[in-house]
């Protein structure tokens, strides 16, 4: 397994960033999963039941019944990853003014319009 690249930002640069691809509306923030590479927005963790704290951090797929594995070969859909497990993946760490730091999937590419 390679090392993940680990960009760095603050809570400021990272909201502003957020807020510049996707709009005022942080339901429509949308983050893609390192390992099954599925697409979700804000509303969509939110949709599923997730607990705040877990958006954009674990994948979507925790929470939506029959998703796959993460580490299997095969499936369809979002996967089961979890952010905080064995496997840290998540490429963002966001730096609050405190010091401490949030670990999260990284924003999705924006579909050109």
């Amino acid at each position: 397994m390679s090392e993940t690249a680990i960009e760095v930002q603050t809570q400021a640069e990272w909201l502003a960033e957020a807020e510049r691809l996707f709009g005022a509306d942080a339901m429509a923030w949308r983050f893609e999963c390192p390992v099954c590479h599925h697409v979700a927005s804000l509303q969509d963790w939110k949709d599923a039941g997730a607990p705040q704290a877990t958006w954009a951090f674990s994948c979507v797929g925790r929470w939506i019944p029959g998703s796959r594995d993460a580490f299997e070969a095969s499936g369809v859909g979002p996967c089961n990853y979890a952010g905080g497990g064995l496997f840290r993946l998540n490429p963002v760490a966001m730096v609050f003014p405190d010091g401490s730091t949030h670990h999260a999937f990284a924003f999705a590419e924006v579909a050109a319009s």
